[in-house]
């Protein structure tokens, strides 16, 4: 791998550290408890899908040097879920199992239509 293509990969991978770590501690911590539900419903159902859904395509533009964008992403939201929400919830690990198959086939589709 190039040097500029790891920058690009360490660049993304901070992203989905902020985005990861910041949005899940801002709904478990900083949220008033009337709001807290709407926020999650918010980050489980659309933020996260959609950041997943754009580390895929972004995976798919250049498969060899990225490929593993979707599986750090997927690990990274575990791990702020497990950490800000309830420790071993097994329904988080449903919510990461979707995310990285949307991931996964948003990045397989891309290069797909890349090579077409």
């Amino acid at each position: 791998m190039s040097k500029a293509s790891n920058r690009k990969l360490i660049r993304w991978i901070g992203i989905t550290l902020a985005v990861m770590f910041i949005l899940p501690l801002v709904a478990a911590k900083c949220v008033p408890p009337d709001f807290g539900m709407a926020v999650c419903i918010l980050l489980f159902y659309i933020v996260n899908p959609f950041y997943c859904l754009v580390i895929g395509i972004l995976a798919g533009n250049n498969m060899r040097g990225r490929w593993e964008l979707p599986i750090i992403s997927a690990v990274i939201i575990q791990l702020g879920t497990w950490l800000f929400f309830d420790m071993y919830d097994p329904v988080f690990l449903r919510y990461t199992a979707a995310y990285l198959c949307i991931g996964v086939l948003a990045m397989l589709i891309t290069n797909y239509i890349k090579r077409k």
